[in-house]
């Protein structure tokens, strides 16, 4: 089942995670230590991991032609390529589901 409120939540803390990252990259090198950067970076990683996580989940949750259906919709989006969402949706299950590529 699709959690909206997880996902917002989620996306908000990446939405943070890459301002911060911004506003590291715009700011003087003097201005903060690698520290610093290096835990704006891992935020970065971390909240994007955790929204792949989330889609995967959902995306497992569903029953085979649901997962087809949706795996299409996506992939002609046109917001990723349908090798990323391959590699987001079914990177740790085997086998594909009958029909994906057809």
């Amino acid at each position: 089942m699709f959690d909206k409120d997880k996902m917002l939540e989620l996306v908000q803390a990446e939405n943070y995670a890459y301002y911060k990252g911004e506003l590291v990259l715009s700011l003087p090198r003097e201005s903060y230590v690698t520290e610093e950067m290096w835990d704006t970076l891992m935020d970065m990683f971390k909240t994007s991991i955790a929204i792949e996580r989330e889609m995967r989940r959902h995306f497992e949750s569903l029953p085979g032609l649901d997962q087809i259906h949706l795996f299409d919709a996506l992939c002609e989006s046109g917001v990723r390529t349908p090798e990323w969402w391959l590699n987001v949706l079914l990177a740790d299950q085997e086998p594909l589901p009958e029909g994906i590529f057809d």
